[in-house]
């Protein structure tokens, strides 16, 4: 038997040392990582190669993997197996015990001992206090929620409660429930509607009932509701604003009495700079924000964060389009999950009260987002100077005489709402209407932000209106820009489409 952890040239070398019946048991990674190849001949001799992950064993089988170690503990602990030697060294030694690893001067383990931390660094930490008892994770059956509920396990977090309102009948519920098993936490699964503040009570009441003291809640639930902001209803906007502050309001209430140490609200980075078509989804992440402020100036825990667009987990996951035209509006390019939730520790000592996570391409939201031309954003102003293409064309549109400006308008409106709609630039005619191309009031504001970016200037679309074509668009656009170019571009143009009616319910995602 070969009891192999060597990779590459040496574990090939290893499975030719083989007897006839012999067995290769492989414990290491590093050839799987890599889908190294290895020729066959070695097993020719009735061989048999296992492949051994005791990771997947405890992801794909809890059960058996915590039977196993079980049984190892007690072997250790009744003097059957003994551990192998140890050597610990300070954490100031650290280098002494590499080298000594490097070098190959020792038998068994060499530990490196961290440093001491106080009772008072102890107590600083939110996470640390939160661990020890029960963690709530509203919206953390799926998406950016379910995220965090594996990275908070992979904290030390052992005990979590995930509330939704699907609860366990949200596909995908069970294999959540193993994942956080094989990272070392003890997770339930309660169905409610967060919004409804009896039944939030009562599933906090059964939470208590049957697990540690509640130390630390995670509000990461939403809805979406796009739509220009003068179309939107009191009906679409109230239900946005209730996944995040209803939601926010009933968790600040009736945790009131509860040891927290953590109450984290899930917020947006579009809070700072807006987002066209998300007034109400920006308005409810503001509302977090006030919410933790408030919770803060009476003294009790809370941070609202803003994420940027979350690229692997959430809304965003499995709409890649809708990523593309936020990485295209505002510049923000989305962040994998894992990557965003390892700023959490460091967004935790900052200890403010809505911090920000993002990634952003000022140069492209300068084009788009009149927002930062405000005395505020001065720094963000001359780290990104307005795109040198927007630029030119204003200048060459302010230069030329009116048939060639509408010219350069005609192309540049018809390459834009080619992009937009996905057609060839040569389908879009100059007399056909906007609306029968099938520009809708979300699609008109991303031609605004377009043209904003490339004529370098506000461009206020509101919407489509009947009859009007890219020609007649246009005309509009040149009259404004010769006439008194000081004076933002203005086309009243009124929303003849609703946009797409968000989904009912909270999303189990940020």
């Amino acid at each position: 038997m070969v009891l192999n952890s060597l990779a590459g040239p040496a574990m090939e070398r290893s499975l030719g040392l083989l007897r006839p019946f012999g067995r290769f048991v492989e414990l290491g990674k590093r050839d799987f990582a890599e889908d190294s190849r290895v020729g066959l001949r070695p097993l020719r001799r009735n061989a048999t190669y296992f492949a051994v992950d005791l990771d997947e064993v405890a992801r794909a089988r809890p059960a058996l993997a915590a039977r196993l170690l079980e049984g190892i503990a007690d072997r250790l602990r009744t003097g059957v197996l003994r551990p192998l030697p140890a050597t610990e060294f300070a954490a100031t030694e650290v280098e002494t015990a590499f080298r000594g690893l490097q070098a190959s001067q020792h038998i068994g383990k060499l530990i490196i001992a961290p440093p001491a931390v106080s009772a008072g660094e102890a107590r600083a930490s939110p996470l640390a206090q939160a661990g020890r008892g029960t963690i709530l994770v509203v919206g953390g059956v799926q998406g950016f929620g379910l995220a965090a509920a594996r990275w908070l396990a992979g904290q030390g977090a052992r005990h979590l409660a995930l509330l939704s309102r699907g609860g366990a009948a949200t596909p995908g519920a069970e294999a959540a429930l193993r994942d956080l098993a094989a990272r070392g936490a003890t997770a339930t699964i309660h169905a409610c509607d967060a919004t409804d503040a009896e039944a939030l009570g009562r599933a906090l009441q059964a939470i208590r009932a049957a697990a540690p003291p509640l130390r630390g809640v995670v509000h990461a639930a939403a809805v979406a509701g796009d739509g220009a902001a003068a179309r939107l209803d009191p009906g679409r906007t109230a239900r946005v604003l209730a996944a995040k502050l209803t939601v926010a309001e009933n968790l600040d209430r009736l945790t009131a009495a509860d040891p927290l140490a953590l109450f984290l609200l899930f917020s947006s980075a579009t809070v700072a700079i807006g987002n066209p078509g998300q007034a109400a989804y920006v308005a409810a992440n503001a509302a977090l924000e006030a919410l933790a402020r408030r919770r803060r100036a009476a003294g009790r825990p809370a941070m609202a964060i803003g994420w940027g667009p979350i690229a692997d987990a959430g809304m965003l996951a499995g709409d890649p389009a809708t990523a593309g035209i936020l990485q295209r509006r505002i510049g923000a390019a989305p962040v994998p999950a894992a990557e965003a939730l390892a700023a959490l520790p460091a967004l935790l000592a900052a200890d403010c009260a809505a911090p920000g996570l993002a990634r952003i391409d000022w140069a492209t939201a300068r084009g788009t987002l009149a927002v930062l031309e405000e005395p505020a954003f001065e720094a963000i102003r001359s780290a990104a100077p307005p795109p040198a293409e927007a630029a030119d064309l204003q200048a060459r549109l302010r230069g030329a005489g009116e048939a060639e400006a509408l010219r350069l308008l005609r192309e540049t409106l018809a390459a834009e709402l080619a992009r937009i709609l996905r057609l060839p630039a040569t389908a879009v005619a100059a007399e056909a209407p906007l609306a029968g191309l099938g520009l809708d009031s979300l699609g008109s504001m991303e031609l605004r932000t377009a043209l904003e970016q490339r004529l370098g200037m506000p461009v206020p679309l509101s919407g489509v209106a009947e009859g009007l074509s890219l020609e007649a668009l246009a005309r509009r656009l040149v009259g404004q820009l010769r006439s008194d170019p000081a004076e933002p571009l203005a086309a009243a143009l009124l929303a003849q489409h609703e946009p797409p009616t968000p989904t009912d319910g909270l999303e189990d995602a940020a």
